[in-house]
């Protein structure tokens, strides 16, 4: 669908309101008196650890932004309305350097619409409100060698986790957190490595400023690491954080991996689907966050196969970190294991014992594999639901995008993915009636093959029962992974 004329917008009501309320607040920013200060999501509102909610009402969105190692040119923010009337969006960039900017967009209704970072102001963390429609927001990077995408925050929270991070030679962990607050927040950032636990004075009572973002270079921080597991925690104010892993040519193939991080820890943890692509490297990282030792089973389970295939079990000592390799497990060397055959898919169970609070995530590379290369991580899921989003489904050089689904449940799931792109909706018969039985995990193919769509469609799954949803794209240069975001 087309956007309107101009010429249409300046007769709209709800835009001239729009614009109204940016010139309000960027005034009240510019005397000093601002007090921009978006309501977060209820405590008690059960999300996935993705910290994306797609309320019923209008969300705000929190966008961290990438770390300014990386080129700000091939970064790229997609505001999808997946709603059926138009969305007038208000984007807040809380720029590096410099005051804070606005821009007003309209995204018509069943559309997507992706625009460069830079014609959203200079580098920093954005506020995206949303009037009318319903939107989802995501920000990556898209480039030859550099690819990623996963949804912005809806709410912030007092803690965030990240269980996979690394710091060898040629690796770049860059943590930036955003508070988009009219108040000044502080934190404490832990730092659990293979080294041991570290608190590195710098970032105790650690200042965020209101409406403004900091970011640290953890690789500068916890040097020559190979395992470093970050959390946060804040003593006044709330944030938002994210964590982007960088892979430079001193440590094989380029490669990013961006997540935003999990706002709570648990006992257990769900991984919707895994492929253990020959020449790959993935690893399941654990952080024992909790206050006792951890027993940890680790349960893989293949889609094709009936039966699960052997756990691993593991213990994990408190504030330690630990990494099971999934699959290629010749090459372990004695580590922890699970046995995953080359070009199986699979879904992981990661559940701690007495309730102990870990946090799990995901880290692969594909440096080697022959048909795909780059980096992709994911944190785990704690609650399923019926309804799941991606504002995106179609990069610059796509292959391949897919779906994983898995079913928790004792009952088989009934699952169906929409396309929403150009003002409708599209269905097709293929990714319909999806029957993922109990305790699996199926993947569907949503494009792939020699012919790719020309055009971007955001992604709904609607399912009979609450199920985990996760999102592979890949392209020519790199691959993307991303868990998806509940819709209420």
């Amino acid at each position: 669908m087309r956007l309107p004329r101009f010429s249409r917008r300046l007769r709209s009501p709800r835009f001239l309101f729009v614009l109204l309320l940016s010139a309000l607040v960027a005034g009240a920013l510019a005397a000093g008196r601002g007090s921009y200060n978006p309501t977060p999501q209820p405590a008690n509102v059960k999300v996935a650890p993705s910290a994306a909610v797609l309320a019923r009402s209008s969300t705000v969105w929190f966008c961290p932004g990438l770390p300014p190692a990386l080129a700000h040119a091939a970064a790229r923010v997609t505001f999808s309305n997946i709603g059926d009337t138009t969305a007038d969006v208000v984007v807040t960039d809380l720029a590096d350097n410099g005051t804070a900017t606005h821009v007003s967009l309209r995204v018509a209704a069943d559309s997507v619409l992706t625009k460069a970072r830079d014609q959203l102001g200079g580098a920093g963390a954005l506020t995206v409100e949303s009037f009318g429609g319903r939107v989802v927001v995501e920000e990556g990077i898209e480039g030859p060698q550099a690819l990623d995408t996963a949804p912005c925050a809806t709410e912030s929270s007092a803690h965030w986790y990240f269980a996979a991070g690394t710091t060898p030679r040629g690796v770049q962990q860059w943590l930036v957190i955003d508070n988009p607050y009219a108040s000044d927040a502080k934190v404490d950032v832990t730092l659990r490595t293979s080294s041991g636990v570290h608190r590195p004075a710098a970032l105790q009572s650690f200042d965020i400023a209101r409406r403004s973002r900091e970011v640290v270079a953890i690789h500068d921080v916890s040097v020559r690491q190979d395992r470093v597991a970050v959390a946060i925690d804040a003593e006044v104010g709330t944030v938002i954080a994210a964590q982007t892993i960088v892979y430079t040519t001193g440590a094989g193939t380029p490669g990013v991996a961006l997540s935003v991080g999990s706002p709570a820890a648990a006992a257990d943890w769900t991984f919707a689907g895994g492929v253990a692509a020959p020449g790959s490297t993935a690893v399941l990282a654990i952080a024992n966050v909790g206050s006792d030792a951890a027993q940890v089973d680790v349960q893989a389970t293949a889609e094709s196969a009936k039966q699960p295939l052997a756990p691993v079990n593991l213990t994990v000592a408190q504030d330690d970190v630990a990494w099971v390799q999934l699959g290629q497990c010749v090459a372990a060397s004695g580590k922890a294991c699970v046995n995953i055959a080359d070009g199986v898919r699979y879904s992981l169970d990661v559940r701690s014992e007495q309730n102990v609070s870990i946090v799990a995530q995901t880290l692969t590379r594909f440096d080697d594999a022959p048909a795909i290369v780059g980096t992709v991580t994911g944190p785990g899921l704690i609650a399923p639901a019926r309804g799941w989003a991606f504002a995106r489904s179609r990069v610059n050089g796509e292959r391949q995008t897919t779906l994983s689904l898995f079913n928790p449940g004792a009952d088989a799931v009934v699952a169906g993915v929409g396309l929403v792109h150009d003002g409708r909706v599209e269905r097709p018969s293929a990714l319909q009636r999806v029957t993922v039985p109990p305790g699996r995990a199926v993947t569907v193919t949503v494009f792939g093959g020699r012919r790719t769509p020309r055009f971007d469609a955001a992604l709904i799954i609607d399912a009979s029962d609450p199920i985990f949803v996760e999102r592979s794209i890949v392209a020519s240069g790199e691959a993307a992974g991303s868990v998806g975001v509940v819709v209420g």
